[in-house]
């Protein structure tokens, strides 16, 4: 019992000093572990407590139960257990118990000794690589995945930028006045010019500092490059715009002005336009406009802007040689434009704020002096005379242009019912004071000026007596009454 015991401290410390301090080398005397055959004792190592049984001669008889040594724990050397290489922990102190024999016979006992593996006995092998080469292996492993990703990012941006293949078939592009970048970019790839809109977005901000020209383009086709695009809407630019002109003179009524727009461009139809003259137009910033057409106005169109439409020469463009709403609201819009410039450099007359005029009553006043005038000199003359008959309140303005726009009848085949009608448009009724409820023709910018700022003078009369078309102007009735036989005796009157 001691030399088994003195063996099994001696094996325990082995095993302390294998894990915690340098290992011993191997007794080459010390005999293999396992059992053996002719031992008295087996032991085979478990977890837990190990259990020694007496091996008997006769292993078919039962046996006698006999004594089995337990090995309890060492006190520990440190303040946690530690197991031994077999996972069991050993003991030095031994107890008596009592136990079953184990029957052992021939056929259990393996003819050579089972090797039991000792931790003393491994070796550590060293890395074969050193940190450098596992360094460098990492390195290619990263850099082939960048440069994978890299490439694939770098073609995929590239095919947007400048798609495979050639451009293809011509597209018919327009950028329509007040666009924005956004909306230039989405009309791009809505329209297959460009492949990625926003990239295309971002890029132009790099490249691109400016605003495209609104107009037509005839240099972009299906799958170009940001750069090719660039290059026409920037480059090339828009088509310049087909224009036509049509010219209004001074002094035509509105449905006069009708024929003349259909007469130099059919598209314009006449009950197109006098169906969107009804229509609100611009000049609304003009005082003192009626909101509805007067009663028994002579306009054969009932639209109420008479005067309204400025004369001048217009541009059309084709693309709107059939929108005939556009071509009278520009025509209204310059009436207003023109008022208001001439008011802004010139100024106006004090008589017009002492009489209390509107501006839509400055205007008919220009057309009465649109169609009175012959030549330049007398227009501020003549607004003058209308001005001072407004103010003397004692006569009405006499005015025969007023009498054939009331009969609608060229001033030639006017007759004497015609002078004497009682229309509120025409001046030669003598009860008829004051202006006529609207204007009469349309007015160009000499006689709006002439409205505007009268010359200064006291006379009340004027006649032609001149063959240039020159009036002469009279302050009493009895100027008035020479200077009139003088029309007579030449023809003009």
């Amino acid at each position: 019992m001691s030399d088994e015991t003195d063996g099994t401290t001696e094996g325990g410390m082995d095993r302390l000093r294998s894990r915690f301090g340098p290992v011993p080398d191997r007794d080459p005397s010390r005999a293999a572990p396992g059992p053996r055959r002719g031992d008295t004792r087996v032991e085979r190592p478990k977890p837990g407590p190990r259990r020694i049984r007496q091996e008997t001669a006769a292993p078919s008889a039962p046996a006698a139960p006999t004594s089995v040594a337990v090995q309890s724990d060492p006190a520990p050397l440190f303040d946690e257990p530690h197991d031994d290489v077999f996972g069991a922990r050993q003991s030095n102190e031994w107890t008596t118990v009592d136990a079953e024999p184990l029957p052992l016979d021939d056929a259990w006992a393996p003819e050579e000794p089972v090797e039991v593996i000792d931790r003393r006995e491994w070796v550590r092998v060293p890395r074969r690589t050193g940190p450098v080469f596992r360094f460098l292996v990492v390195a290619i492993v990263l850099g082939v995945g960048i440069t994978t990703v890299y490439s694939r990012v770098t073609g995929w941006f590239d095919d947007q930028y400048d798609p495979p293949g050639e451009p293809g078939s011509p597209v018919e592009f327009a950028i329509p006045s007040g666009s924005t970048a956004n909306d230039i970019t989405q009309s791009l790839y809505a329209n297959g010019i460009i492949a990625n809109p926003t990239l295309f977005r971002y890029w132009l901000d790099d490249n691109f500092d400016g605003d495209f020209q609104a107009g037509d383009y005839a240099c972009l086709q299906e799958n170009m490059s940001f750069d090719e695009a660039l290059d026409c809407l920037d480059g090339v630019g828009p088509l310049p715009p087909q224009f036509f002109s049509i010219t209004i003179p001074e002094g035509l009524r509105v449905d006069e002005i009708i024929e003349v727009l259909n007469r130099e461009n059919p598209n314009f139809s006449e009950a197109a336009l006098e169906e969107d003259l009804k229509a609100t137009l611009v000049s609304v910033g003009l005082t003192g406009v009626p909101e509805e057409p007067i009663a028994g106005s002579p306009d054969p169109t009932g639209s109420g802007k008479e005067g309204l439409l400025f004369p001048a020469t217009y541009q059309i463009d084709e693309k709107k040689s059939e929108d005939t709403l556009d071509i009278l609201r520009r025509m209204a819009d310059t009436m207003e434009l023109k008022f208001t410039q001439i008011v802004d450099e010139d100024g106006k007359a004090a008589i017009i704020d002492e009489l209390g005029l509107t501006d839509y009553e400055v205007i008919t006043i220009a057309s009465l002096i649109e169609e009175e005038y012959l030549i330049d000199e007398d227009l501020g003359r003549i607004s003058r005379v209308i001005y001072n008959r407004l103010a003397n309140g004692r006569f009405s303005l006499g005015i025969d242009a007023t009498s054939c726009y009331a009969a609608q009848k060229p001033c030639a085949d006017l007759n004497n019912d015609d002078l004497t009608s009682d229309s509120p448009w025409n001046t030669r009724n003598l009860s008829n004071y004051g202006l006529p409820p609207t204007p009469i023709s349309s007015p160009g910018e000499k006689a709006l000026r002439a409205a505007l700022n009268p010359e200064l003078g006291d006379w009340l009369y004027y006649v032609r007596t001149e063959e240039d078309g020159g009036h002469t102007f009279a302050v009493t009735d009895a100027e008035f009454q020479a200077a009139k036989a003088v029309c007579i005796e030449r023809g003009y009157c």
